[in-house]
């Protein structure tokens, strides 16, 4: 896996999460959290797999709640975890 690669999908998905506007509450928090979640593993100095296991899996519950409703977003989500993938996460 290119860390770098991984880091430009986390940030292009960072980015993209912060723009969303028309979302209920709940997916609002969710979209939030995983906001965080990447924006704390871009600030690690440490990119050990372990650190990534969580997030996969939260982005695994959003694409599959969020695909209808906002496409794009999803569809880098997938890209996140496609590149996950090769770390065994």
């Amino acid at each position: 896996m290119d860390k770098e690669q991984l880091r430009a999908q986390l940030e292009q998905l960072h980015a993209e999460l912060q723009q969303l506007g028309s979302v209920d509450d709940d997916d609002r928090e969710t979209l939030q959290k995983l906001a965080r979640d990447i924006q704390g593993l871009l600030e690690r100095e440490d990119d050990r797999a372990q650190h990534y296991r969580s997030l996969r899996e939260r982005l695994k519950e959003a694409v599959a709640h969020l695909e209808a409703s906002h496409p794009q977003t999803t569809l880098l989500m997938r890209q996140v975890i496609d590149q996950l993938a090769p770390l065994g996460i």
